[in-house]
């Protein structure tokens, strides 16, 4: 198997205070809960998790992401994660969450992240599917932040 990554960016505005915001992705499990297609984030030490996800196919290519992640907070508008070498992982994840304050109320979220799953294909294809990687990447990202701008936001009303 081979790794095919794809790096990703985004950002959204959500209409919390930057501490709310902070809490919440701190709170690594349960902000999991918003990641499209995740079976389940599992605590797995100090600061480190264990995501598993739904199995996914296209066309003949069948294939379950999981990795395990080490967590580092600044305590106040940053937290990076990188993935290391648990059992079973299949992924290479590494990322950033940085939060801005736009005021009392709202905060920008700007989330950057590389993921490098292997891929059951054969090197010869994967030039051909590195777009869909990619693509998928992107539109995880967002659908991952418009669910975290989601319950974030319920829980301020």
């Amino acid at each position: 198997m081979a790794k095919m990554p794809a790096e990703v960016e985004d950002s959204i505005t959500v209409r919390a205070p930057l501490t709310r915001v902070y809490k919440f992705f701190w709170d690594v499990v349960k902000s999991a809960d918003c990641i499209e297609g995740i079976d389940r984030c599992e605590k797995a030490g100090k600061d480190t998790y264990r995501f598993l996800y739904e199995e996914r196919s296209k066309g003949p290519v069948t294939m379950t992401v999981c990795y395990t992640a080490r967590y580092k907070g600044n305590g106040k508008d940053e937290i990076t994660f990188e993935g290391g070498d648990a059992e079973g992982d299949n992924t290479e994840v590494r990322g950033r969450i940085r939060l801005e304050s736009l005021g009392a109320s709202e905060t920008r979220v700007t989330l950057r992240q590389m993921l490098a799953p292997d891929t059951p294909i054969p090197r010869l294809m994967q030039g051909l599917l590195k777009s869909f990687v990619e693509q998928e990447a992107a539109a995880g990202l967002r659908k991952y932040l418009a669910n975290v701008k989601k319950s974030v936001e319920k829980k301020a009303s």
